[in-house]
C-alpha cells in the first residue's frame, strides 16, 4: 500500500485559505476522489482556518493511506480550539460542523501546540 502525502504552509493571512483549497482540490482531482469526500473535507479545512486570532503560519498535511484521508492542521496555540472541539452550544459551531463532515477529529498535542486531525473514510470515482 502506497501512501500520499502533502505538507503545505500557509500565512494566516486573509485569502490564503483559497491556496490551501485548491491544494485539496487537487489532490481529490489526482487520487480520482467523490466530489463528496472532496465537498466535505473542504468544508472541514475551511472551518478550521477561519480567524482565531492565531499569529504565524498554519500548515496543512494531507495523507492518503488506503481508503483514509488525514487531514492535520495547526498549529493553533490558544486554548480557544481545543474548547470549540470539546463543548457543543447547540448552534452550528466548530464541533458540529466536523462531526457532520467527517469520520473522526481530535486535537493533537505536537510540538506546545495544539494541532487538529480529522479523518474521512473515502471513495474513488469508478473509472472506466
Amino acid at each position: 500500500m502506497t501512501t500520499d502525502r502533502i505538507v503545505l504552509t500557509i500565512p494566516r493571512d486573509e485569502g490564503f485559505e483559497d491556496v490551501a483549497q485548491l491544494v485539496l482540490g487537487g489532490v481529490a482531482a489526482r487520487l480520482d476522489l467523490t466530489y463528496e469526500v472532496l465537498d466535505d473535507l473542504g468544508t472541514a479545512l475551511a472551518t478550521l482556518l477561519e480567524p482565531r486570532g492565531e499569529e504565524g503560519d498554519l500548515t496543512v498535511e494531507l495523507v492518503l493511506g488506503g481508503d483514509v484521508m488525514t487531514a492535520t492542521i495547526g498549529p493553533f496555540r490558544s486554548e480557544k480550539l481545543r474548547g470549540e472541539l470539546e463543548q457543543h452550544d447547540g448552534g452550528v459551531d466548530l464541533r458540529r460542523v466536523l462531526e457532520t463532515v467527517v469520520d473522526s477529529f481530535e486535537a493533537v498535542e505536537r510540538d506546545g501546540a495544539d494541532w487538529v486531525e480529522l479523518q474521512k473514510r473515502v471513495e474513488r470515482t469508478a473509472t472506466a
